[in-house]
């Protein structure tokens, strides 16, 4: 079975990579689909203690997650978004076992840590967004998307130009 892992941010237009796979495989019964989401790293001194006690819960049943805090805001917007994109695979043919919802808590580089979950996770293929920066900004800034093809050795790389979608 073919698994790709699917690298979403915080942006709406995230989702039109979801829009390309179905597009694509159209509810292909031989691929797992895994969206992905890295949370900013915060300092638990920012949390209540109640938010401490949740993520230590959570920490314990994800052992990759243990040691980092994050925003709950973040959170819920990552699960809204895990949500949206589920139903819309689900939408477009596939089985709602056929997919999974991952995220990783990092303060390192995110294509590093996309490309290392991918491995981590057995998937062949990262898919994910453009988010169409200016070549000013991208020379200063870099870019996600042409880190993660630059580091996905062995792995295909969909990078979906919202433009395109």
């Amino acid at each position: 079975m073919e698994r790709i892992l699917v690298a979403l941010d915080d942006r709406p237009g995230s989702l039109k990579t979801i829009h390309y796979i179905n597009r694509v495989l159209r509810g292909a019964g031989h691929v797992r689909i895994l969206l992905f989401h890295v949370l900013p790293a915060i300092s638990q001194n920012l949390l209540s203690k109640e938010e401490t006690r949740r993520m230590e819960d959570l920490q314990e049943e994800r052992p990759h997650l243990s040691g980092y805090f994050w925003q709950p805001e973040a959170e819920k917007h990552m699960r809204e978004m895990f949500h949206k994109a589920r139903d819309l695979l689900v939408s477009g043919g596939f089985a709602d076992e056929q997919i999974e919802e991952h995220f990783a808590v990092e303060s390192q580089e995110v294509a590093s840590v996309i490309v290392s979950r991918a491995e981590t996770l057995q998937c062949s293929t990262i898919a994910m967004g453009r988010r169409g920066l200016s070549r000013v900004k991208e020379l200063f800034l870099g870019s996600v998307s042409k880190s993660v093809t630059g580091r996905a050795k062995g792995r295909t790389v969909w990078v979906v130009d919202s433009e395109e979608v």
